[in-house]
């Protein structure tokens, strides 16, 4: 290809024909490094739209490995719930547990995800620290999905394109610049989602994605900005503080997570509760909750985030009976018996992508790790 077409898409909004070609070229060796650093740093500073960031996404999953199922399974629309990343706080696994309360209360979840990069768990992190295999082959996805009614795609398996970009995404990262992918992570569920739940640190995030998923074929999507009674940005949906819950009608819905809190007792909690030093502490706080051995902060985020996700799912309508119906599922064990459940099947799971995972399958090295954050959580 001719370098100069690169140049040539610098400066100016981009359509999704023109996003095609800007990837196909980025993904060109014989392109000069220059010139794909010229063209990141453009549309990084001139800020991407929710249009532009959809056709990425859209070019990148075209590109993706392929799944037999998308969409929808079992006549439900599949969900993911996963979060931007990128806020630099270790706050437990929040967009990982709301997998598990999902796929208990019956909905369809395939989370992408990947390890942490600004923090010290990401979801592919807490799912190994619970012994969980997160380097799932394609039909052995479909059977998780089947039998757990939830599975987990690890990105860099997927997205054996972004191999190709490493070397110069890693280059930008060490001088510190943040490019058009470290926010694609959240569009870039090789299963097409139906259903999506996205958690963004900075609210000027709400409008993009919201954009952004409505125009690559989402058809339910919650883009949830939270912050705790201090102010400080969560990426996830809090139950004190500022709450923003973008693409579902919930207008009243920081005065129904008010009454949750004080209803439930959860007024007054402080962040710190809810973080942690590692994976294995994650894993360790995530089981506890399912249990009904831990009832703080970390039980009142994954309530809250989890019941935006019943609502975009299509369980229930009411936020406030949403919240109460999370509550319920782990009152009664439901989650934790979901939790053993993928415990029992990991084994044979494993056993099934031994090849496909295996090094120099044609996909991502194992335990690749992204050198900017997406969908970490």
């Amino acid at each position: 290809m001719n370098s100069s077409a690169l140049g040539s898409l610098v400066g100016r909004p981009l359509g999704r024909e023109e996003v095609e070609r800007a990837v196909a070229l980025l993904l060109d060796a014989g392109v000069a490094e220059e010139e794909k650093i010229a063209f990141l740093l453009d549309l990084e500073e001139r800020g991407a739209t929710g249009g532009e960031a959809a056709f990425f996404a859209e070019a990148f999953r075209g590109r993706a490995v392929p799944l037999g199922f998308g969409g929808h399974w079992g006549g439900r629309p599949l969900l993911d719930c996963c979060g931007t990343g990128g806020g630099g706080l270790n706050l437990c696994n929040i967009s990982t547990g709301t997998m598990f309360v999902l796929a208990a209360a019956g909905l369809p979840v395939v989370k992408h995800g990947n390890r942490g990069v600004s923090k010290v768990s990401g979801s592919a992190d807490v799912l190994e620290a619970m012994g969980i295999p997160i380097r799932l082959s394609p039909e052995a996805a479909e059977r998780s999905l089947q039998e757990l009614g939830m599975a987990y795609l690890h990105a860099p398996d997927y997205h054996p394109a972004f191999l190709a970009l490493g070397p110069l995404r890693k280059k930008l990262a060490a001088q510190g610049r943040k490019t058009i992918f470290h926010l694609l992570g959240p569009l870039l569920n090789p299963a097409r989602p139906m259903a999506q739940v996205v958690g963004v640190f900075s609210r000027a995030h709400l409008t993009l994605f919201e954009e952004a998923l409505r125009l690559g074929g989402c058809q339910r999507a919650a883009v949830v900005f939270g912050t705790d009674a201090k102010g400080r940005a969560l990426g996830e949906l809090g139950v004190e503080g500022e709450a923003e819950i973008r693409g579902l009608a919930l207008p009243d819905g920081r005065e129904v997570l008010a009454a949750f809190a004080r209803r439930r007792g959860y007024v007054g909690t402080r962040l710190e509760e809810a973080l942690v030093g590692s994976a294995q502490e994650s894993a360790s706080r995530l089981r506890a909750v399912f249990q009904g051995r831990e009832k703080g902060l970390v039980r009142a985020l994954l309530a809250a985030n989890a019941a935006v996700g019943l609502l975009a799912g299509g369980s229930l309508a009411s936020f406030a009976e949403a919240l109460e119906t999370v509550e319920e599922l782990l009152d009664r064990g439901i989650v934790a018996e979901r939790l053993r459940s993928a415990e029992r099947l990991a084994p044979e799971l494993r056993r099934a992508s031994a090849i496909w995972a295996s090094p120099g399958a044609g996909r991502g090295a194992p335990g690749q790790r992204e050198t900017e954050k997406g969908s970490g959580e």
